[in-house]
């Protein structure tokens, strides 16, 4: 990172507020002395984390940089270094991966890939180690709602939504909220501008293997990008099981997997205010579900087979200074294949299909510099069937039709913001009961205000439901027609802050207090890794603080210290019946405090990296009945790193990671050990 010296005038104040203190890199066309040519407006922004700041919600962002510092290859692994987000782990590469922000459960955190939602209609919660981090470019997580108006109908459905960006070679976007872009390279010289290839290999204990090619080019006004990985986990980590004065060491059983995954990526710039995007996606896992560990077995010998293929488009225009254009569409198909072989003639087998169609479209009308207003229009249809031997084939489905409008009055020190969202969700089964449709209105605002001095203070009001999902509502046995939907009410209320505490040492600090209030919660508890049991809670309260802090020191010329923490306090309680034993007691997996912080030194030689991440006890059932509490833990690990400059623009970067550092033996949820002290090295090379 180049230090930053002392502001004399009011250009270097923006452009300094511009480049904020995580750094960032500034591109432009290179000058062609020959010809003479007039060059397109640029539109220069500030840096993701710089923006994070000033945002009207709370927003966190990691890029590839950030996640390469921390040693991480999953995206689990990544996503609990952000305040308010609550991992769900079942252990081991292979094992199920969900997670929730500020305890408002995982069938309510929104994911998207690429700029589109992802769905599972089927359990309602998005499984991320369907996703891997090879070619993601950025992870951001939104809580509430932002200062950003110019989004689907589909995104204003979720308390908090985490966005995958994937590292394409494609044209930069065109600028929707006012000026121009970069003029692409194709345009300037025609035929062929850019190609680059990658091919990647990570390797670590149990057997983990994940190697990864991509590859890509632009010609002209198009661009095609393409990429594979592959990963194997034997997973057979060792553990132990205590009993009073008894241990025995015993080893991870059933718990391999074998996934696949692919991508297509195309573009095409129409022109430098016309772009339009296509992927097409499949992913495929065949895996051994590892079983509940006890004392006298841990036998296990359920299987899963689950593969999810979709395409998806994405156009964005700028029409004129005041129109700009989004239109998307999807179209997913998924599949799962259980098996559990302990149980004769397959009675708990069972096979699902769902599939998904997407379209939606948002118009942003600006009509002065200050105000904008926005409309989007989603049409969502899901349907799942199954093929159970022990249950009636219902073929259920769902028309989700979302309408929102939105607008934005923005002063420069003053940001306000307000949406509606209009949703209708109609069902319908082949056979049996239906579930009941649902019209709703959902209002939310927010406001960001500049306080000078590098303050900037924010306040964000939503109020938002969630359908119950297919499982909650027709499972053999466990679902049931009259479940209610959730209704959230969320408040934030935060304070943000970046500046220089020495000539060389910069820093930045949010906190942020919200009060979530959702009526008729859906508790799901596991009884296994593929069935759920559902309560629902009449009402919960969840209080909350989240607080973040970065610095960044500048020790000498190629030596900086860069640090990030963040620290959540989470008061998740059943507030429904105060004569029941459930009553004003925290909620199943959920930890009333966790922390993490990344420590970076950057250095000429080897680059090295601590990272630490903690979170008190909880409890695996709503009434903390005797011996339901689960222990706190804190875990460490170490990463080593180095960039080498090969001939011409080849690269290569090597990493070595140790997660688990002090070999902690813990579980996120009971009776499923996580694994001890492990190690994994990757070796990037791009072309």
């Amino acid at each position: 990172m180049r230090p930053l010296y002392p502001i004399k005038s009011k250009a270097l104040i923006v452009a300094t507020l511009l480049v904020g203190t995580s750094g960032w890199a500034k591109y432009a066309p290179a000058v062609d002395t020959l010809k003479s040519r007039q060059l397109h407006e640029v539109t220069v922004s500030g840096s993701a984390k710089q923006r994070d700041l000033s945002n009207a919600a709370p927003t966190q962002t990691l890029t590839a940089r950030d996640m390469a510092q921390m040693g991480v290859h999953q995206l689990s692994d990544a996503v609990k270094h952000m305040s308010g987000v609550t991992l769900h782990d079942y252990g081991g590469a292979g094992g199920l991966k969900t997670v929730s922000i500020r305890g408002l459960g995982a069938r309510f955190t929104g994911v998207s890939y690429d700029g589109i939602a992802l769905s599972d209609v089927q359990t309602g919660q998005i499984d991320l180690q369907r996703y891997t981090l090879n070619g993601v470019q950025q992870l951001s997580l939104l809580v509430g709602e932002g200062s950003d108006i110019f989004i689907s109908a589909r995104e204003a459905t979720t308390p908090g939504m985490l966005r995958i960006e994937t590292e394409q070679t494609l044209p930069p976007a065109p600028s929707l909220y006012g000026g121009g872009v970069l003029p692409l390279e194709g345009e300037r010289r025609g035929g062929l501008s850019m190609v680059n290839g990658q091919f990647s290999m990570v390797l670590g204990s149990w057997g983990y293997t994940n190697p990864t090619l991509s590859a890509g080019g632009r010609w002209g006004k198009l661009s095609l990008s393409a990429m594979a990985d592959y990963i194997y986990a034997e997973n057979d980590y060792p553990f132990t099981i205590y009993n009073i004065t008894e241990r025995i060491h015993k080893r991870r059983v059933h718990s391999k997997m074998n996934q696949g995954h692919a991508e297509i990526n195309a573009s095409y710039a129409f022109s430098t205010n016309h772009v339009l995007r296509v992927k097409a996606y499949y992913y495929d896992n065949d895996r051994d579900l590892p079983g509940v560990v006890r004392y006298y077995t841990s036998e296990s010998k359920q299987q899963l087979r689950e593969r999810t293929a979709f395409g998806q488009m994405l156009y964005r225009g700028r029409l004129s200074d005041q129109w700009s254009l989004k239109a998307a569409a999807k179209w997913n198909f998924a599949s799962s294949d259980y098996k559990d072989r302990l149980y004769p003639d397959g009675v708990t087998d069972g096979a699902y299909w769902q599939r998904e169609g997407y379209l939606s479209g948002a118009v942003l009308y600006r009509p002065t510099e200050s105000l904008s207003f926005s409309y989007a229009s989603d049409i969502v249809h899901n349907d799942l069937n199954s093929h159970r031997k022990t249950d009636i084939d219902r073929h259920s489905s769902r028309l989700n039709l979302l309408n929102t409008f939105s607008a934005r009055w923005n002063r420069g020190f003053l940001s306000l913001t307000g949406r509606v969202l209009h949703s209708a969700h109609l069902e319908h089964t082949r056979t049996g009961a239906t579930g009941q449709d649902y019209h709703h209105w959902s209002p939310s605002a927010s406001a960001a205000a500049k306080l000078g001095r590098g303050w900037t203070a924010r306040l964000m009001w939503k109020d938002i439901f969630r359908m119950p999902s297919f499982t909650e509502l027709y499972y053999y046995h466990l679902g049931t027609q009259d479940l209610k939907p959730e209704r959230t009410t969320q408040w934030n209320a935060g304070l943000t802050w970046e500046g220089r505490l020495l000539p060389n040492l910069t820093a930045t600090m949010s906190s942020d207090i919200y009060i979530n209030k959702v009526k008729d919660k859906i508790v799901s508890i596991p009884y296994n890794l593929f069935i759920w049991r559902n309560i629902n809670a009449a009402e919960t309260r969840i209080k909350g603080v989240d607080l973040s802090l970065g610095l960044n020191l500048q020790m000498a010329a190629r030596h900086a210290l860069e640090m990030q923490s963040h620290y959540s306090y989470m008061h998740a309680m059943n507030r429904s019946n105060p004569y029941s034993n459930d009553y004003n007691k925290q909620l199943p997996y959920m930890p009333q405090h966790s922390m993490s912080a990344v420590l970076t030194w950057h250095n000429p030689w080897v680059n090295a990296s601590l990272n630490a991440y903690a979170v008190s006890k909880t409890w695996a059932t709503t009434s903390h009945a005797d011996g339901s509490s689960i222990g706190g833990y804190g875990e460490l690990g170490m990463t080593l790193f180095r960039d080498f400059a090969l001939k011409g623009k080849q690269r290569l970067t090597a990493s070595f990671n140790i997660s688990n550092l002090l070999n902690k033996q813990y579980e996120i949820i009971a009776a499923y050990p996580m694994p001890g002290r492990g190690w994994r090295v990757k070796i990037d090379y791009k072309l």
